[in-house]
């Protein structure tokens, strides 16, 4: 007990001097670091409440699941003590504060598997075994799909598969990871018979962004809508009067702001702020998703050829089949 109290005196003084010499400025919102709320207010305590800010942080591992009456008698004070203090650090009731607990030790244990050199997926660490690994990506993406399901404009959606059934050609551009998307749209639509075009080289995109005419479509892919070749090739055809589309992940990103109309798929953006070591596929899934959507409501269009036209291409294809 005596070098509990030892080791809680000097925390207090630690407290004090942090307070005073770094003049912390606080930010009442879930992402500040509950730590540095607890420490920038220690001295505008009281002797309960610096009994109870001393348990948090001399915990090896404080239990977030703790209740108000778990802490209070933990830390010897009254449950009330427990409510001043939660208030104090701009949480409006225990579960607020409980909550950002827990986002806290998720950004801490986030930070130590990155410092590590270990890998995260999407935020998420990535450790355990090897069913807890593929939960968590598995997890990732049908979120990520939900998430673009709940902010997807259903309309503009048949506007753009209206866009494509009447266009003379379509042509699609895109580098890197959005190439997946690119190459979903394009074996889908080619399969019934649409004039569908991809490009990827910067060269290529200049070129042929620079020579299409006004009943063509471009669409234009970028997770984060920042690519240079994609966004120029966009400002390029607009000035032919060229009608484009741009698919994405970011609002207000150069590609948002230069195409005409826009498809959004939802990503989690915390988790490139988290220092994560993948790219994940996640973001492709929920756009590889709306890629389906498009090419069911291009092909309702003229249904009855549309059908026709997999069918030939169905029944030819089986020539590749290997027989046993």
């Amino acid at each position: 007990m005596k070098r509990k109290n030892i080791k809680l005196n000097f925390m207090k003084q630690e407290f004090i001097n942090c307070s005073r010499s770094e003049q912390v400025k606080t930010n009442h919102n879930n992402n500040s670091s509950v730590l540095l709320e607890i420490k920038s207010h220690y001295t505008q305590m009281n002797e309960a409440m610096q009994r109870i800010a001393d348990y948090i942080v001399s915990s090896d591992q404080y239990d977030v699941y703790i209740t108000a009456g778990e802490l209070a008698n933990q830390s010897n004070v009254s449950t009330a003590s427990v409510s001043r203090f939660v208030r104090l650090l701009g949480c409006r009731d225990f579960d607020e504060f409980r909550f950002k607990m827990l986002m806290e030790q998720k950004r801490q244990q986030e930070q130590k598997f990155t410092e590590d050199g270990m890998l995260s997926y999407n935020g998420e660490a990535i450790s355990g075994t090897a069913h807890d690994i593929c939960k968590v990506i598995f997890s990732k993406s049908i979120h990520e799909i939900e998430e673009t399901w709940n902010m997807v404009d259903v309309s503009q959606v048949e506007k753009i598969a209206n866009l494509l059934d009447k266009a003379r050609r379509i042509v699609v551009i895109a580098v890197g990871r959005s190439k997946l998307t690119a190459e979903a749209l394009f074996s889908r639509l080619y399969r019934i018979g649409y004039p569908i075009f991809i490009f990827s080289d910067s060269h290529e995109i200049v070129n042929i962004t620079s020579i299409m005419e006004e009943d063509d479509v471009l669409i234009a892919i970028s997770n984060f809508g920042k690519s240079k070749s994609i966004v120029e090739g966009v400002r390029r055809a607009k000035k032919r009067n060229v009608h484009t589309v741009g698919i994405t992940s970011v609002k207000g990103s150069p590609l948002s702001l230069s195409a005409e109309d826009l498809l959004y798929s939802a990503y989690d953006y915390s988790a490139d702020n988290s220092g994560k070591l993948y790219d994940p596929s996640s973001e492709n899934a929920a756009q590889l998703v709306l890629i389906d959507c498009l090419y069911m409501l291009v092909a309702r269009e003229n249904e009855k050829r549309n059908v026709a036209y997999f069918k030939t291409f169905s029944k030819e294809i089986e020539s590749e089949h290997i027989n046993k």
